[in-house]
């Protein structure tokens, strides 16, 4: 079997029939391929939509009876899949008629992590719980295309017609989600590439409703983790996991598929619980990018400024002397993220004395690493660290100290 489309779902019958109905009209004809639903949980009778479905590629159908979040649902798919490749792709999802192709023929490399494009949206049917900005968008595309005001809408009302699926019609009523985090991966592309060059952070677009790999891949790394049952940041760890196992990245964002807006399924904590399972997971110098990249909103980096973070990072791991530095850092940023997150746990003062009692050895080691390395990047965020963290001027200390030393630090 040449791939496994998994597609997990949890109470979205209608947006599922329509994400079945576009596979129906894939170019792709090979007989190599198969369709894994998982119905996790769901009380919309979405298994009898199922039961009742006719797919032009052979369909397995699972049925859990207790959600257990996405990343168990995902696992049982990947489990049941004989594929060699995995093509993750949400029920909410809508592919465009090349999209199985085009994620099949970018894997003519072998450990390829295939990135399809993941931010355009659409409405198809229009809920009554939609949040403020859905509404909004909503109100733009019904100005701009003709459609019924609001108040004649009903619960999930009907937007668009299978026909429109079909002749890809669909597309002129689609969007670009704007969100902060989404234009800055934009830009991200724009800046580095398909091949995401010179870029350290690729598993930043390890997004699940678009994204392809090979099975064994994933089953080397350990699928998802299961752990993670709020909303979000499941397919981050198993990105990052892709990632430092040695797998290449590839931005493929000339294959589409749309993302049909829905009610809004996270609570208002996911983010904080979420960062600080991801912190707390990977406390470890060889994955500081993962609690740098969670953080760094709250510390203000740019994504110039993260990439060269994280590019100094990786050059400085491979000496081992090092490691006491890269340590001294992790163990400040974690510092921040406790105070931020989940201030019960703080555990600055013991992290601060350690810091102190040995400051005349981190200020040599430091302009030892400067003269021998450069790291600019890392050396300056390691002294906002310590600035936020326990107002100390490393900076300052770092001048002082070139001045008096004249130089050498060997």
């Amino acid at each position: 079997m040449k791939a496994s489309i998994i597609i997990p779902s949890y109470n979205a019958k209608e947006r599922l029939y329509l994400n079945l109905t576009a596979l129906n009209c894939q170019s792709y004809d090979g007989d190599d391929v198969e369709v894994v639903v998982i119905d996790n949980g769901s009380t919309d009778n979405t298994i009898e939509m199922l039961k009742c479905f006719e797919l032009k590629y052979p369909m397995k159908i699972i049925r859990i009876e207790k959600n257990r979040g996405i990343a168990y649902g995902r696992n049982e798919g990947i489990l049941s899949a004989e594929g060699e490749i995995l093509i993750f792709h949400d029920s909410d999802m809508i592919a465009s008629k090349d999209y199985l192709k085009q994620h099949i023929d970018a894997h003519i490399k072998p450990n390829q992590v295939v990135c399809g494009l993941f931010w355009r949206r659409i409405f198809t049917y229009y809920y009554k719980n939609f949040t403020y900005d859905q509404v909004a968008n909503f109100e733009k595309i019904r100005e701009k295309f003709g459609l019924h005001r609001l108040s004649l809408y009903w619960d999930a009302y009907p937007l668009i017609e299978e026909e429109s699926i079909k002749d890809e019609d669909l597309w002129e009523y689609s969007f670009d989600l704007d969100f902060g985090f989404i234009n800055d991966l934009k830009e991200i592309v724009k800046q580095f590439g398909r091949n995401f060059t010179d870029y350290y952070l690729p598993w930043r677009f390890f997004i699940t409703n678009n994204v392809s790999v090979e099975k064994q891949k994933v089953m080397d790394v350990g699928m998802f983790d299961t752990n993670i049952v709020r909303y979000g940041y499941e397919d981050y760890d198993l990105g990052v996991r892709l990632y430092k196992s040695g797998c290449n990245f590839v931005m493929a964002d000339y294959i589409l598929s749309l993302h049909q807006e829905h009610p809004a399924n996270y609570r208002s904590d996911d983010l904080i619980v979420n960062i600080n399972f991801m912190c707390d997971k990977y406390n470890n110098i060889y994955f500081i990018d993962v609690p740098l990249v969670c953080m760094s909103d709250n510390l203000g980096l740019d994504r110039d400024s993260l990439n060269g973070i994280v590019k100094d990072i990786y050059q400085l791991i491979p000496n081992n002397e090092y490691h006491d530095i890269l340590q001294i850092f992790l163990d400040v940023l974690q510092v921040i993220r406790k105070r931020l997150f989940s201030p019960l746990e703080d555990n600055g003062k013991p992290v601060f004395l350690s810091f102190i009692n040995k400051l005349d050895y981190y200020i040599k080691k430091i302009l030892i690493i400067e003269e021998k390395e450069g790291v600019n990047y890392f050396i300056k965020e390691l002294s906002a660290l310590l600035k936020q963290a326990f107002d100390i001027d490393f900076e300052r200390l770092l001048k002082a100290n070139r001045k008096e030393k004249g130089g050498s630090y060997e």
